[in-house]
């Protein structure tokens, strides 16, 4: 929710519209708006945002249904490299017509029946804003030993393909058998096949190859 004073570009005069359900008014609105931003994601303070929308009385309130459309300077996630994509984003609010009746600050009328679209400008755009965003699908990224882009240069690591997350297991085999905590086969501890301790098939307890086994239910199933 933004808390931004109502920047006088994105303010509309609805007084024809208040309090008369069914009338409606089509708006295009453009100006600019500082602080949108995430990071991974901006628009510059000085880009341009343009709003086409449709301004609607309703019974609540007044309905804003429309787009906004702006160009944001992203980083990819992968090679941190900056590149610009236009930005298009479907708007749909209600806006009340006194601030107590307001769900959320800066949807509600201002004075003198003003309509402030730059709280609903702001949220709608940073929440459109991608949390991974890729300049390509088949980015290469970043060399993880000497930190070159890949898609720019081949610096000749070679690096095994692996989940990150069980990076810190690896050697863990060779690093217990070394401390004699993993016996190796053949030590006594580990029985070879065939040591007595695994019973041969038609002792009784292991049934042997194409027999049939039967539950206690199903014996006492039979007539």
């Amino acid at each position: 929710m933004s808390k931004q004073t109502a920047a006088s570009e994105f303010v509309v005069d609805v007084r024809a519209l208040v309090k008369h359900p069914g009338a409606h008014r089509h708006v295009t609105l453009d100006g600019t708006l500082p602080g949108l931003a995430t990071p991974v994601a901006r628009v510059a303070d000085d880009a341009p945002i343009h709003v086409d929308a449709e301004v609607e009385s309703v019974v609540e309130g007044l309905l804003v249904s429309g787009e906004v459309t702006t160009r944001v300077t992203l980083q990819c996630a992968r090679c941190l490299g900056e590149f610009e994509r236009d930005l298009r984003v479907r708007v749909r609010e209600l806006f009340a017509l006194h601030p107590g009746d307001a769900e959320e600050e800066g949807y509600a009328l201002l004075p003198d029946d003003r309509l402030p679209m730059d709280t609903m400008i702001r949220d709608a755009v940073v929440l459109a804003f991608p949390s991974a965003p890729l300049h390509s699908p088949d980015c290469a990224g970043l060399c993880p030993v000497c930190g070159a882009d890949r898609n720019v240069i081949d610096c000749g690591h070679q690096t095994e393909a692996g989940d990150p997350r069980w990076a810190a297991l690896a050697g863990l085999d060779a690093r217990l058998a070394g401390d004699g905590l993993v016996p190796p086969a053949g030590d006594g501890l580990v029985p070879p096949a065939g040591d007595g301790l695994v019973p041969p098939a038609g002792d009784g307890l292991v049934p042997p190859t194409g027999s049939t086994l039967h539950t206690e239910e199903e014996d006492d199933a039979r007539p």
